[in-house]
């Protein structure tokens, strides 16, 4: 048998291995709690002409929890109008894990939009390459167009002294200065 072929089992074996049982459970809990939190959600006949008790079952359905670290839960919805109303609504929801122990320990809730790139992934380097190169190009055009003018200023200048009326100012001045 080659030796850089690997058995079906094998690989099934590798690939489950990094799977954490208790992180799966994790997960699985705080989205089920999410769900009930979420589906709590009314409108208020304030917001609405009228009352929608279906409204946090459609946020539920269009939202799910992507990430937990360091007490902040990220978000991601399908669309800017559940982020919209899950940001209205957040209050009520921190409450809501509150009241239900908070075992997770969230202390802030940050939502993004499905597709987007979250706050977290954003890559400093790569904002500081891409100002880098539009300075660049800013700079290189602003050569573009000095070059010609500085070139003709040059051209006609062949004498390398003042006129007379400025050394006449010049010296006034400094005989202003003496006295």
């Amino acid at each position: 048998m080659n030796d850089n072929i690997i058995s079906a089992g094998k690989l099934m074996e590798i690939l489950f291995s990094n799977l954490n049982v208790e992180d799966s459970s994790r997960a699985a809990s705080i989205s089920s709690e999410w769900k009930k939190i979420v589906s709590k959600i009314k409108s208020s006949p304030n917001i609405d002409e009228k009352r929608n008790d279906n409204l946090g079952n459609n946020i539920s359905d269009h939202s799910k929890i992507v990430d937990l670290k360091n007490g902040v839960l990220l978000v991601e919805a399908d669309h800017p109008g559940y982020i919209n109303l899950l940001q209205f609504y957040k209050n009520f929801i921190l409450k809501g894990f509150q009241m239900n122990g908070n075992k997770y320990k969230i202390k802030n809730i940050a939502f993004k939009l499905s597709g987007a790139r979250g706050f977290a992934e954003e890559s400093i380097e790569k904002k500081e390459a891409d100002g880098i190169r539009m300075a660049e190009i800013q700079i290189k055009k602003e050569d573009e167009c000095i070059k010609p003018a500085e070139s003709e200023f040059l051209s006609k200048r062949t004498n390398k002294e003042l006129p007379q009326e400025l050394k006449n100012i010049f010296e006034n001045i400094e005989k202003d200065f003496a006295e």
